[in-house]
């Protein structure tokens, strides 16, 4: 089935705190976008990337550079990272039957988890990777501030919390519906399975994996450092 991959990449990256957004940075001597990109090599059909535009001479830099084995198109994105994934859902190929959902942000998610998500896509409406919760998870009775420190309500089950990782997909007759629904109601939802579960679809869990991390940090930048040295060294890693 035709497939295309959406890109939002119109975010700016305040919490990590470079000259630019992280999604342009050099992850080992390539683009952190331009990896995200090409992980999804042979899998999907198109790609739309959703960018702001002061960014969108450095993306179009970056696909000519490092260009993906797919067609690629750049359109505007919105105020939130919901209204830059509709806009290239919108924008995507009306042949297209299935579409995933990929941060800019997480260059190095293992192509078994794109395959996973794909083969749920198979057989249910939409589906996203993630990995089981394996903390010990609290809930705090009140947010907290100067004078009143954060206190514990209660210690959360774990045994069904999943952390949710992307690609995120979904059938996209479903996902054009989900979020023209979401944009005429006013919906404002934290990712794109949350989107379709209000729409009333069964979202399936799929396995993901601890190397698809989101590059939001400079920890987070460094681990991507390491993880990287690693798989130009060791034959198969992480993928």
């Amino acid at each position: 089935m035709p497939v295309s991959l959406i890109i939002p990449a119109a975010g700016r990256g305040l919490r990590f705190g470079a000259a630019q957004p992280k999604q342009y940075l050099m992850l080992g001597g390539r683009p952190v976008l331009a990896r995200s990109l090409a992980a999804f090599a042979g899998l999907v059909d198109e790609a739309v990337v959703a960018v702001d535009a002061e960014s969108e001479a450095t993306v179009q830099a970056v696909l000519q550079d490092a260009p993906p084995p797919f067609p690629v198109r750049v359109v505007g994105g919105g105020r939130t990272r919901q209204d830059s994934v509709h806009a290239a859902l919108t924008a995507s190929a009306a042949t297209s039957m299935l579409v995933l959902v990929h941060d800019a942000v997480r260059p190095l998610v293992p192509r078994h988890c794109i395959v996973a998500c794909l083969a749920a896509l198979a057989r249910t409406t939409a589906a996203l990777v993630a990995v089981p919760c394996s903390a010990t998870v609290k809930r705090a009775a009140n947010v907290g501030d100067g004078d009143q420190p954060p206190l514990v309500a209660a210690t959360v089950p774990r045994e069904l919390l999943w952390l949710a990782q992307t690609p995120q997909g979904f059938q996209r007759a479903a996902g054009l519906a989900a979020f023209a629904r979401a944009a005429a109601e006013g919906w404002q939802c934290s990712d794109d399975a949350q989107l379709l579960e209000r729409a009333g679809h069964p979202v399936e869990l799929v396995m993901g994996d601890a190397c698809n991390l989101k590059i939001t940090t400079r920890d987070d930048w460094v681990l991507a450092e390491a993880l990287v040295r690693a798989e130009s060294t060791e034959p198969g890693f992480p993928r």
